[in-house]
């Protein structure tokens, strides 16, 4: 089953060296981008055949990633729709916000969608992804989760539930990188260099994200956790008093509202 990616940005290029690495063949793989350049470097790389154009990319494969930002993806469907039809092809989609009634809208028929959601963990192998799907063969889904596993986590999720999953999941790493930074400035404050607050603050979070998920799994969760380091008048629970009352839980509620409501406008 040949997949074609059209775009070949930080993300499907993640996809597509996270695949090959997990035994996935090049030879299944089609590129090609807005310039040509950067799919036929990545092509090259990896072992893949990369096409001149979108419609030719779409002449050659069973299955459609579109790796383009939301506000261009209506005019690259134009471009491929017929042969998209034609072929009876697979569209997956990356885009935040696209519902698949959107795309199918946009193709002007039926056709059989996978919308995914990666993170920029995917970079590393640590992506939490979200799936979900509409009127797709369960074969060609078992091909787009492998595809999608080969980066990370996958999660199948109704539709309905992905603009809260793209914020937590999707957004919430630059929240993430956010509190590492500030950590790691006040670890400056108080005298150690940068570089090292950074290492200690980024070793610390994904400890205690390890921790959590380990935990998760005998049921245990997060409040558990805290109780769990936080002595009766001790120095975690004095932190933790003022983050609250500075409005830490607060402000990361709004940053998820607030991307939830992007979402939807995106849409």
């Amino acid at each position: 089953m040949r997949i074609g990616f059209i775009g070949t940005g930080a993300m499907v290029s993640a996809i597509v060296r996270g695949a090959v690495a997990a035994g996935i063949s090049a030879t299944d793989f089609v590129l090609t981008n807005r310039t040509g350049a950067r799919a036929a470097a990545l092509a090259e790389e990896v072992g893949a055949s990369w096409a001149p154009s979108n419609t030719s990319l779409a002449q050659q494969v069973d299955i459609v990633v579109l790796g383009v930002k939301p506000q261009v993806q209506s005019a690259v469907i134009r471009e491929i729709a017929e042969v998209v039809r034609e072929r009876e092809s697979t569209v997956v989609s990356i885009a935040a916000g696209r519902t698949i009634g959107a795309i199918v809208t946009d193709f002007g028929v039926g056709v059989p969608v996978v919308r995914v959601m990666p993170n920029v963990n995917a970079l590393i192998g640590r992506s939490m992804t979200g799936i979900c799907s509409a009127e797709v063969d369960p074969e060609v889904l078992a091909v787009v989760t492998r595809l999608m596993e080969s980066v990370g986590t996958t999660v199948t999720l109704d539709e309905k539930d992905f603009p809260a999953f793209s914020a937590l999941a999707g957004c919430s790493p630059a929240w993430v990188f956010q509190i590492i930074d500030s950590l790691a400035r006040t670890g400056v404050k108080y005298g150690l260099p940068k570089a090292t607050a950074v290492r200690i603050a980024a070793q610390a979070v994904a400890g205690s994200a390890d921790l959590v998920l380990a935990e998760g799994a005998k049921g245990v969760v997060p409040a558990q956790l805290i109780d769990r380091v936080t002595s009766p008048g001790g120095t975690t629970i004095a932190g933790l008093l003022a983050g609250e009352e500075a409005g830490l839980s607060t402000a990361l509620l709004h940053a998820v509202d607030a991307a939830v409501a992007r979402d939807a406008q995106l849409g």
